[in-house]
């Protein structure tokens, strides 16, 4: 009776300890080991022991430098690991998806549905955004003493952070319609790969794949099987790194709440409450809303197939990151083909960042109300257009949506100088909008899917439990 038992409790366990619920725990113990060493001076600053005899360190500084580069070399490979297999798997699912398609009217009405579903998620977060910032006005809650404190404290940082982005290379980086389809082109190809200039690999991919469908029979099957053949290879990739994500998620997490005092975050948490806010309507009731209304998906199912993505978006705030795991999700657990998959998500990565774009458009405001500006209906109707055209600028890597605030902030003459305190609690409202970053594309290819006749359905994890039993 006991061994039935404890087999029963043992079976238990394995079917508790998938690997999205490991990387879970992990993602629990880096919030409590960082919040706990967010209460202390020694983890944050230089360690203040006497140095031994000739300048060396002592033993106690020794050990927390230590730790904390420990920390920052887990989650640097985990990040590294991820963004390794990246555009590889974009290129080749991309050629696949495109040679497999075989059709141009198919291939015009799916490119044609992403971008209007696409611009329109982004034009109703901006307003969402707008709406909730004038109705809270979180930078009336602001004393200016702690405004300023916080601007001297971060300063180092907002001077970084714009330093790419003002000046000389102001234009050069401002986001325009005409720059972004100039940015669709790249004159040089492996240039653009050494970059990570995901636009114009997404291009080429597609044009490589329109061409090689077109090439005989013979020839288009050998290419095709070569390139689904290299694709799997970079999904089976994903899948071993992935293995690696509970240490690289406790890594990421621990360092990035014990870098954000209790008290920044007390002093800008009507900021923080409206971001949240914005991105929990944009979740729930505008991607809710879209599943609900181009699809037989229930929200629920939608959630749970592609929570392994939603957690590595939460724990890398990088979209890039993200994508070989919520590729993997979208085709295994939504059962969205390999076509619209492989162009629907690669192409979001890049363009579609409701969650950035809200965070973009609360901060303008909310830094226009922290020094007294008035902000007409024409000046936020511009925010509403900049920061849609800011977010598709942003690179998918984590807080690059702060250095485009320059573009937002500048021609209406708010101070840069407000951009040190969205710095100061931007790592964790990061992790909250790369995962609606994420959750916008896995929506968008459901609904196209779903419009072209797919059978989308939720696809839950097989345990080896559940499997059936070999002959």
């Amino acid at each position: 009776m006991q061994d039935a038992a404890g087999q029963s409790t043992i079976a238990a366990l394995k079917r508790f300890l998938t690997l999205p619920n490991v990387i879970l725990l992990a993602l629990l113990a880096g919030l409590i080991v960082g919040t706990l060493l967010s209460a202390t001076d020694w983890f944050k600053t230089d360690y203040a022991w006497p140095r031994g005899p000739k300048g060396a360190k002592s033993w106690p500084e020794t050990l927390t430098v230590g730790f904390r580069e420990s920390l920052s070399l887990g989650a640097d490979l985990f990040k590294t690991l991820i963004s390794m297999v990246i555009l590889p798997l974009v290129i080749f699912s991309l050629i696949g998806g495109m040679m497999s398609i075989g059709d141009l009217r198919k291939l015009g009405r799916i490119a044609t549905k992403t971008v209007v579903l696409y611009a329109i998620t982004a034009a109703l977060a901006c307003i969402i955004a707008v709406v909730l910032v004038n109705i809270i006005r979180p930078g009336h809650a602001v004393p200016a003493e702690t405004r300023d404190k916080l601007a001297k404290d971060f300063e180092k940082d907002q001077k970084r952070i714009t330093s790419t982005m003002v000046g000389d290379k102001q234009k050069e980086n401002e986001m325009t319609f005409w720059r972004f389809m100039r940015t669709l082109v790249s004159p040089n190809i492996f240039e653009a790969l050494a970059k990570g200039q995901m636009l114009p690999v997404i291009i080429f991919s597609l044009l490589f794949g329109l061409v090689g469908a077109t090439l005989d029979p013979k020839r288009r099957e050998t290419l095709g099987g070569m390139t689904d053949a290299l694709s799997e290879v970079m999904i089976r990739m994903v899948r071993m790194v992935m293995w690696t994500a509970p240490i690289g998620v406790f890594c990421l997490l621990t360092l990035a709440v014990a870098s954000i005092g209790l008290g920044v975050l007390k002093a800008l948490a009507l900021y923080c409450i409206v971001v949240t806010v914005g991105l929990l309507m944009q979740f729930f009731v505008v991607y809710g809303g879209v599943i609900k209304i181009c699809t037989r998906l229930r929200f629920t199912d939608f959630i749970r197939a592609c929570r392994p993505a939603l957690i590595t978006a939460f724990s890398t705030s990088s979209s890039a990151a993200s994508l070989p795991v919520n590729m993997e999700c979208v085709s295994n657990r939504l059962n969205v083909s390999k076509t619209v998959t492989s162009f629907v998500l690669p192409i979001g990565t890049t363009v579609n960042m409701d969650g950035t774009a809200i965070m973009q458009a609360v901060a303008a405001v909310f830094i226009a109300q922290l020094y007294g500006i008035q902000l007409g209906v024409t000046a936020q109707l511009a925010i509403i257009l900049t920061a849609m055209l800011a977010a598709v600028g942003t690179a998918p890597v984590p807080s690059a949506g702060i250095a485009m605030l320059v573009l937002i902030l500048q021609p209406l003459g708010i101070p840069l100088e407000g951009i040190a305190l969205i710095w100061a609690v931007d790592r964790p409202l990061d992790m909250m909008r790369t995962v609606v970053n994420v959750v916008g594309d896995g929506v968008a290819a459901a609904a196209v899917a779903s419009s072209e006749g797919e059978d989308v359905r939720y696809i839950p994890e097989v345990t080896p439990e559940a499997s059936p039993a070999s002959p």
